[in-house]
């Protein structure tokens, strides 16, 4: 491609990236203290995701690939692996935000969810995916906690939500309820801050303690139906999901190829013998980018069993690379305050990612056939 075919928004890129590479070091040192209370015009914390996420948004670049008529997520997924190779604290609140988006693309404009969603894509808004137990119920693995109880003109929600990031004062989380006793099943939108959403203390991380990360209690949150999202579950999941795991397989590229390249550039004298270990990782990058690019423009597409399977070999690829650079580097890898080990302590992340290494094998070691929910759209309990 040259440069006068290479789309608009990569104008931005040099800017973008300066940004992102310039706060790395100050985002690994960071601890973000999530808030129960209402965001207010001007609240700023730029060792959090909502710097960023503003940045994007008033250069368009969170709307990539999420446009009317957008079928695939080749664009979107170009920047987080160009922002993940700089850091992935960065790489993976923008990530969490831009699924929201995804999650609400077919909100009609003129409602309470539509309008969050321009202002998600322009990034006055900050979202939240809490969905990693509406991934596990659909995989048929355990039923999602939070239940929601039917109330005058909306649902009453009670539970816990294990894990979400982007958890600054006012954000919007997106979450999966089971309705009751019964089969049925809601996606609802929260915020930050309304009662009953309880955020809990963030605990200190091995990396990536910027994303404002941390459990949520849910007691009596009020949803009303203007903000129930489906009652669909499986129907949801199952759009989404291909675009999530890609977006995912992007951020471990990127991750991946930093690392190579920094390797690369260290690899001398006796450190020779790391050759073979290197070529082997830079075939196997260039052999799940290409696949990864190929999924990229039709997700809806693409074969689930091998983008899960794409998903997993990019994290065990980013594994390997950020352990090969960290060798490399010798003594230096080991010193906290260097990039080599922060790119070691990141990619120590992904084996606990939703989805979780165990749960991506575990699907992987089931029938090729998908669960009864894939198939029918049926909640289990």
């Amino acid at each position: 491609m040259t440069e006068a075919e290479a789309p608009a928004w990569r104008r931005h890129l040099p800017d973008v990236l300066a940004h992102v590479a310039g706060r790395a070091a100050t985002l690994d040192q960071s601890v973000h203290q999530p808030q129960d209370r209402p965001v207010h015009p001007g609240d700023d914390d730029p060792t959090g995701p909502r710097d960023l996420l503003r940045r994007l948004g008033q250069r368009n670049l969170l709307s990539l690939d999420a446009e009317p008529g957008d079928t695939g997520v080749a664009e979107v997924a170009c920047l987080i692996e160009l922002i993940a190779a700089e850091c992935l604290s960065s790489a993976f609140s923008f990530w969490a935000h831009r699924m929201v988006i995804e999650y609400l693309r077919e909100s009609g404009r003129d409602t309470p969810l539509g309008r969050l969603r321009a202002g998600l894509a322009a990034g006055t808004e900050v979202g939240s995916t809490a969905m990693a137990a509406a991934l596990q119920e659909m995989a048929g693995m355990r039923p999602v906690p939070v239940v929601a109880t039917p109330h005058a003109g909306g649902y009453r929600l009670d539970g816990p939500i294990r894990w979400a990031s982007n958890l600054t004062p006012g954000a919007a989380v997106v979450l999966p309820a089971r309705v009751g006793d019964g089969g049925g099943r809601i996606v609802a939108v929260v915020r930050v801050g309304d009662p009953g959403v309880v955020v809990a203390p963030p605990q200190r991380l091995l990396a990536l303690n910027a994303t404002a990360s941390s459990s949520i209690t849910l007691t009596g949150a009020q949803v009303d139906a203007g903000h129930v999202l489906t009652d669909d579950l499986a129907a949801l999941v199952r759009r989404v999901r291909p675009v999530l795991l890609l977006l995912q397989t992007a951020f471990c590229l990127g991750l991946a190829g930093r690392a190579l390249d920094e390797a690369r550039g260290l690899i001398q004298g006796e450190g020779t013998v790391l050759v073979p270990d290197l070529e082997e990782a830079t075939t196997r990058l260039a052999q799940a980018a290409e696949q990864a690019r190929r999924a990229q423009h039709a997700p809806a597409a693409a074969d689930p069993r091998e983008i899960t399977r794409l998903r997993y070999d990019a994290a065990q690829l980013t594994l390997a690379a950020t352990r090969l650079e960290a060798t490399a580097s010798g003594g230096r890898g080991y010193a906290t305050d260097t990039p080599a080990n922060r790119r070691l302590r990141e990619a120590a992340f992904l084996p606990v990612q939703s989805p979780s290494e165990t749960q991506l094998r575990w699907e992987l070691s089931q029938p090729a056939t998908p669960p009864a929910g894939w198939a029918t759209g049926a909640a289990r309990t």
